[in-house]
Parts: structure tokens; C-alpha cells; sequence
């Protein structure tokens, strides 16, 4: 939280944090802070989710965040123009994690706000992202970043894969 002093001085709390384009060298930090959120080791998933946002990607918006020359957040995101059925550009959060240590240290809250920095610069007007709905801490802080529920639906379809043939996976 801002105090007084910082907002006098028109120092964001979010300035303490560095953020920048994320890098293949990232990819260890990022599976670490993962790890220590979710529980999940996931090397290979994160090393095909930068080799996709860092190196094919024709404009990167995938930012990590240090502190003290640690990276202790990221966000992976991705470009759409046209994807879906919309007509406009937009952006997807694919990926966010702030290492748990520093949370409620302005981490995420610098990750987004170079984020919109960054799409805003590209003149994308809509940001998206999943999120499991009883994933309460992640939704706390998308709502305290603006976002709130789609018009558009996200839908799924359970699938057999032992019955090929039957596409209503019924």
C-alpha cells in the first residue's frame, strides 16, 4: 500500500519492482516460483510456453519481475487478432505467478501494470485470462485489477480418447 511520503513523491509502490521482457535464461525462475505456488513441477510446460512467447511470438509481451536481481514473478501472455471470432485485438494472461514470498509486495500488481503498458502501446483494448473459480487468491487479485466476468462462455467437453468415435463424450 502507498503511503503518504511515496505519494507525495510520486512514487508508485510498484516502482521498487523491475520488470522486463522475459528471457529463455528465465525459464528455472519461472519454474521455480510455479513449483513453490502450485506444488506442480512443470519444466517441459514452461520450456514449451517460452520457446512459444519468446521465440515465435512476433511481438513478446511475457514479462518477468525481480527484486533485488531475483525474478520473483512472470506473466506469459499471447497476442490475438481475430482469434475466436473476435473482431478486435486482444491478449490472454496464459500464465501468472508471483513467488510466494513476495507476495503482497506490489510484484503482481508491477507485472500488470507494465502489461497494460505494453498492450496499450500496441493498441490492444481487451485482456483476458482463465482462471479457476475457486481459485479465490487469483481471482482477489484479477478483480482488484479490473478484470470481472466475460459475456463470452468458456466451454469444455469431456473426451474418451478410448472412443474415437464418439464425439459428445457420452
Amino acid at each position: 500500500m502507498a503511503t503518504d511520503s511515496m505519494e507525495e513523491t510520486d512514487v508508485l509502490e510498484t516502482d521498487a519492482v523491475l520488470v522486463r521482457a522475459m528471457r529463455t535464461t528465465d525459464l528455472n525462475a519461472v519454474v521455480a516460483i510455479d513449483a513453490a505456488a502450485s506444488g506442480r513441477h512443470r519444466p517441459r510446460y514452461f520450456e514449451l510456453m517460452l520457446q512459444r512467447a519468446i521465440t515465435q511470438a512476433a511481438l513478446q509481451i511475457s514479462l518477468v519481475a525481480e527484486v533485488d536481481s531475483r525474478v520473483m514473478g512472470f506473466v506469459i501472455g499471447s497476442l490475438y487478432y481475430g482469434e475466436y471470432g473476435v473482431a478486435e485485438p486482444s491478449a490472454s494472461i496464459d500464465a501468472i505467478s508471483v513467488d510466494p514470498e513476495s507476495r503482497g509486495k506490489s510484484v503482481g500488481k508491477a507485472l500488470m501494470r507494465q502489461l497494460r503498458l505494453n498492450l496499450g502501446a500496441l493498441r490492444i483494448t481487451t485482456l483476458r485470462t482463465e482462471v479457476s473459480w475457486d481459485h479465490f487468491g487469483l481471482l482477489g487479485f484479477f478483480r482488484s485489477q479490473g478484470f470481472e466476468p466475460s459475456s463470452r462462455l468458456c466451454l469444455e467437453c469431456t473426451l474418451d480418447p478410448t472412443r474415437p468415435e464418439d464425439s459428445t463424450g457420452k
